[in-house]
């Protein structure tokens, strides 16, 4: 009686479809699988990003304080040799004589508007 007409036609369709149903629900699996994989991954990964940005950032500022106090230092000894007494002492160790200008030297030039 199990080959009966109206349960032979059933037996085959579930035999055909079980299969490609199993597929299907094989592939959901693989599917909800990597949702999962994926949405514990990507936390982490915007985590490192996210702390990589901020190390690059602390670098950066590190790297700006110290070429401001690079540039105080050079303004500090522009400062200091643009002074007479640096001009002076430069001066004495290079054997170079400062000479007086005389009044008489200086040519008058006068500017017109």
């Amino acid at each position: 009686m199990s080959n009966d007409w109206y349960t032979l036609e059933l037996d085959r369709q579930t035999s055909v479809s079980r299969p490609h149903a199993q597929q299907v629900q094989h592939a959901l699996v693989l599917v909800m699988l990597l949702c999962v994989m994926g949405a514990v991954f990507l936390p982490l990964w915007q985590r490192g990003i996210n702390r990589a940005l901020e190390v690059e950032y602390q670098n950066l500022l590190e790297t700006r304080l110290e070429l401001e106090e690079q540039q105080q230092v050079l303004k500090a000894s522009i400062s200091s040799l643009s002074m007479p007494e640096a001009l002076a002492d430069g001066a004495w160790r290079e054997d170079i004589v400062f000479q007086p200008i005389k009044a008489e030297a200086v040519v008058r030039v006068s500017r017109s508007n």
